[in-house]
């Protein structure tokens, strides 16, 4: 079963930030006009990824 990860939200005019509060470096950015998501950095692969900010719910699935 794969450990959930928390992960804390920065809104700004260009979009959301998303960083993992658990210590393993995911980093994930929303951007604001688009709703494109770029992952900035992996982290643990092997969990799961949970946040919300207002409306947006960010869930992330493992990566093989």
């Amino acid at each position: 079963m794969a450990r959930t990860h928390r992960m804390d939200c920065t809104a700004s005019p260009a979009g959301l930030l998303f960083e993992c509060l658990d210590g393993c470096g995911r980093r994930v950015v929303v951007d604001g006009m688009s709703g494109d998501l770029t992952i900035v950095d992996h982290g643990d692969r092997a969990a799961l990824h949970q946040s919300s900010n207002g409306g947006v719910e960010l869930t992330s699935t493992r990566v093989d």
